[in-house]
């Protein structure tokens, strides 16, 4: 049993060093960001949903607008856009993926289309060690030519192992159980979207618009990034 033990946590420990995250400069890695072409308003569409929480759509929705508000863009209300795609029928971005992004400056005057991908929404646990991940894809269209302008996955994993019980191991599978099936996926959601917002170029109404084209961005397409709880 204690030889079990050791190899589920060296698992868990040695997951998480495996991947080497890509660094480049924003300037470098997102060109278009620096030219006429940049936006200065988004719409941003129902995520799409490829995980397995029903839910995950919404979480992400209601926490998107005010990280990528705050990085200097005009962003159109998430609620009002999406009352009006239910109004046509439609729930989740897989129902828009395929439109012209021109249509999205005809009907909303918006210069670009942001898109999202929930390819993980997931709480797992085992043994002593219990985690929340969460992974979403960005991609942000210009409205006028349809060239990608931005994108950015996010892969995060919260630790939820709950600490030192004081009951021994059973006590402590009992508090990460329970501590990894009631963590608040909103805060986490809003991080993600903090994180993601941080690699993309200031907008014309920060401050810094224009002055960050030297700041190094970190891909982390294959890496984890974990945020403490």
């Amino acid at each position: 049993m204690r030889n079990i033990l050791l190899l589920l946590i060296a698992g868990i420990v040695m997951s998480g060093c495996a991947a080497v995250p890509v660094t480049d400069t924003k300037q470098s890695a997102y060109p278009a960001m620096y030219t006429d072409a940049k936006p200065i308003s988004m719409i941003i569409v129902p995520a799409i949903n490829e995980s397995t929480a029903a839910d995950a759509g919404d979480l992400l929705n209601v926490t998107v607008t005010q990280p990528f508000a705050n990085h200097g863009y005009y962003v159109m209300p998430v609620s009002i856009v999406s009352d009006i795609f239910k109004r046509e029928g439609i729930l989740e971005g897989t129902q828009v993926k395929g439109i012209p992004a021109s249509l999205f400056k005809k009907n909303f005057g918006a210069d670009s289309v942001m898109f999202m991908t929930i390819t993980e929404w997931d709480k797992n646990y085992a043994v002593i060690a219990g985690n929340v991940s969460v992974g979403i894809e960005y991609v942000l269209l210009s409205t006028e030519t349809n060239e990608v302008l931005w994108s950015y996955t996010q892969h995060v994993v919260v630790d939820t192992s709950g600490g030192n019980s004081g009951g021994g191991l059973i006590g402590s599978l009992i508090v990460t159980a329970i501590t990894t099936a009631t963590t608040d996926y909103v805060p986490i959601a809003f991080q993600v979207h903090q994180r993601a917002s941080g690699a993309l170029p200031y907008g014309k109404y920060h401050p810094k618009s224009g002055q960050d084209g030297a700041d190094n961005v970190v891909n982390i397409a294959a890496k984890d990034a974990a945020l403490s709880d």
